[in-house]
């Protein structure tokens, strides 16, 4: 199936097999190493090491899963659930942990229970959404060996699916049933990206499993209209390795899409992006956080805090103040300009 996924010959062997893995994305080789120490290859002590760390990291995140839904009320973005439809001994790649709150307090006590004795190396924080505006909180750590490892991400988030920013919106949850959510989250991503590799593997292992209900999911993809990009994703898939169960899906859709495509096309035109953050703001697109620095003392704070100030706006939260963007790039008189503001803000503080 790797071979097959990863368009590589066997004859080729494994070492073509983890060099095309490389390139596809960066979490590939855990799978293919996990494969090859399952088929019983031969591997080197860096192999061998590599793949330990790999587990190692699967562990930490479910570790980090239980600790959290211990304590709140949170619902998991595919990573673990799929990770569980893979065969024993299969690592399935997982380069994050996505969780969804149903609301702020809910969010910054997840944010609270990772932070408190373990600081991150990196606290974001960015707003999108209107009339209700939606918080993604990014934290992410070292990883067991910086050099050769990706970091530790954990992404916490009041919104499920944010959709495109235009003519699909955002979608605060996710459905209950396991197999139906895992779907539609793997069709979200072709909002950000096309699909590669690991997206037509983890539907080859969800084709295994027997749909509870094939008019259920055409439902469900049409109500988060997704219908387009789960077609898309289904056949992506099955033009590299087998669909399973969910080979009737494809066409089940046919109606779902064509209905979510006139849809779209009827939507207004979306304006020219907003360039100011008072504007976006308004208009709900997504505003970035620069990081002005952490802060102590916020613990009855359980929501974000908008401050304008001349030409800015801080975002004040429980864990850090921040500068809302619109680009990549501040000047550098705008970034002391909100320094400047937080310290006269702290100062006002009793």
């Amino acid at each position: 199936m790797v071979y097959d996924v990863l368009d590589v010959s066997p004859e080729q062997g494994p070492g073509r097999l983890l060099f095309t893995a490389r390139k596809a994305h960066y979490t590939l080789p855990y799978l293919v190493l996990s494969a090859l120490e399952r088929e019983g290859c031969s591997m080197s002590a860096a192999a061998r090491g590599e793949l330990a760390r790999a587990r190692r990291r699967a562990r930490h995140y479910e570790e980090v899963l239980t600790r959290v839904t211990a304590q709140v009320p949170v619902q998991v973005i595919k990573g673990p659930l799929l990770a569980r439809t893979y065969p024993e001994g299969l690592l399935r790649p997982q380069g994050d942990l996505d969780l969804v709150t149903e609301g702020e307090p809910d969010l910054w006590n997840a944010v609270r229970l990772l932070t408190k004795d373990n600081p991150p190396q990196y606290a974001g924080v960015s707003v999108l959404g209107t009339p209700t505006r939606h918080v993604v909180v990014t934290l992410t750590w070292q990883p067991e060996d910086p050099l050769l490892d990706p970091e530790l991400r954990v992404e916490i988030a009041t919104a499920a699916l944010v959709g495109d920013q235009g003519a699909v919106p955002i979608r605060s949850a996710m459905p209950a049933d396991t197999l139906t959510a895992n779907l539609l989250a793997l069709a979200e991503e072709r909002f950000q990206r096309p699909f590669h590799a690991r997206d037509a593997i983890d539907v080859h292992m969800l084709g295994k499993i027997e749909p509870p209900n094939l008019d259920g999911l055409v439902s469900a993809a049409a109500e988060y209209h997704l219908a387009p990009e789960l077609r898309e994703l289904l056949d992506y898939t099955a033009q590299r390795v087998p669909v399973g169960h969910l080979s009737a899906l494809g066409p089940a859709l046919e109606a779902a899409e064509r209905e979510e495509r006139a849809r779209r096309a009827t939507r207004p035109v979306s304006p020219d992006p907003a360039t100011s953050v008072h504007a976006a703001l308004d208009a709900g697109v997504p505003l970035y956080g620069m990081p002005l620095g952490p802060v102590t003392g916020r613990t009855d704070w359980d929501r974000v805090r908008v401050h304008h100030f001349g030409d800015g706006t801080l975002l004040l939260t429980p864990v850090g103040d921040y500068l809302l963007v619109t680009g990549e790039t501040v000047a550098q008189e705008q970034y002391d300009a909100a320094l400047q503001e937080v310290r006269l803000l702290a100062e006002e503080t009793p």
